[in-house]
């Protein structure tokens, strides 16, 4: 198996990509006990905001079996000797046979080969897709978690243009190859190439973040909606069609403590930057909405694509919108993405 995955920053993309990569590989650890599970990180540690990134990664596949190889430059050289490098017999014990392997993020990897000492430059495309090539055949099963960075309007540098011809170039070489290619969008899979894995089927195709909200203990009553979309979309045209006359408030200049009394919201990223611009930190804010205002329509405009911010706050502020909007989208019956004015169901089910 063959999967690449996309999606916007703090969209759950490398949730699902773990629990792909996992389910995978017990499914055929069941009569292949030689078999290892490898994470391939590719984020250079650089200064304290990486290194909380990596910190988190790692805590999230802790205990999940894996071994990690750190690879910034060279997939190339790291697989040109026809086998990977043997598993930590403490994470992973048995000899290694042919592995799973879950490469995270090509984004990194694209930018560590054209800037790094050392890297490919001009030639990153076909050395990386050479290396991912290699990589496939040598794995039992093989995911690869990506980003969407093409979807903005900003005038780009010589530099970025070039990063992104590259890395467009190199998702449009694996997603030919590939088994099967999943955009996740507010942990919410949508599958634009291959099969529906059968487990997703079988338990639906909801939020990968479901279980974990509703039945960790927090709420198992919230039925939130949420209408999502790129900007000037008609979210919230859609929204006003769908859910009717209610109350609703504007994210962009309601009080704050309107979010627990509203029926609705508009411009939810808004308020998001608003709390954080007076230094909230905005922890546990999707538990809260669901447990004191568990019927609330969220209206909100997706902003986790295209190139990473320069500027440290808007980084963060699109980092944390889109895990606040995951984590709401896991406790929702019913999220609509809007396209062109056309609501696209996600999740749930419409109403009759």
């Amino acid at each position: 198996m063959f999967y690449v995955v996309t999606g916007g920053s703090g969209s759950g993309k490398s949730a699902f990509a773990e629990d792909l990569i996992c389910r995978n590989h017990d499914v055929s650890g069941t009569d292949q006990s030689g078999d290892s599970l490898i994470y391939i990180a590719t984020m250079v540690p650089y200064g304290e905001e990486t290194k909380r990134k990596i910190r988190r990664h790692r805590e999230m596949r802790m205990n999940k079996g894996f071994s990690t190889i750190e690879c910034y430059t060279g997939l190339d050289a790291l697989t040109e000797n026809g086998g990977l490098p043997s598993a930590d017999a403490a994470d992973c014990p048995g000899d290694l046979g042919k592995p799973s392997v879950l490469l995270e993020c090509m984004s990194n990897l694209v930018a560590n080969e054209i800037y790094e000492p050392g890297g490919a430059g001009n030639d990153t495309a076909a050395v990386v897709l050479s290396g991912i090539e290699k990589l496939r055949k040598q794995c039992r099963h093989l995911v690869v978690v990506t980003n969407e960075i093409c979807s903005e309007s900003a005038e780009d540098s010589s530099e970025m243009i070039l990063y992104k011809k590259m890395l467009a170039k190199i998702n449009r070489g694996m997603s030919a190859k590939a088994d099967g290619v999943a955009e996740v969008v507010y942990g919410i899979p949508s599958f634009v190439k291959g099969q529906i894995p059968e487990y997703l089927k079988q338990e639906g195709k909801g939020n990968i973040m479901q279980k974990e909200a509703k039945e960790g203990g927090s709420v198992s009553s919230a039925s939130l909606k949420m209408v999502i979309g790129g900007a000037y979309q008609g979210k919230r045209n859609f929204a006003e069609k769908t859910y009717g006359t209610i109350q609703w408030a504007d994210g962009a200049d309601c009080p704050l403590e309107a979010l627990y009394t509203c029926r609705g919201i508009f411009h939810f990223e808004q308020y998001i930057k608003r709390r954080m611009q007076s230094g909230d930190t905005l922890e546990g804010l999707a538990d809260s909405i669901a447990r004191r205002n568990p019927e609330l329509v969220i209206v909100t405009r997706e902003i986790g694509y295209g190139l990473v911010p320069v500027d440290a706050f808007e980084r963060d502020y699109r980092e944390k919108t889109g895990r606040i909007c995951t984590e709401l989208a896991a406790y929702a019956s019913r999220v609509d993405r809007v396209i062109c004015g056309i609501g696209v169901l996600l999740k749930g089910e419409r109403e009759s």
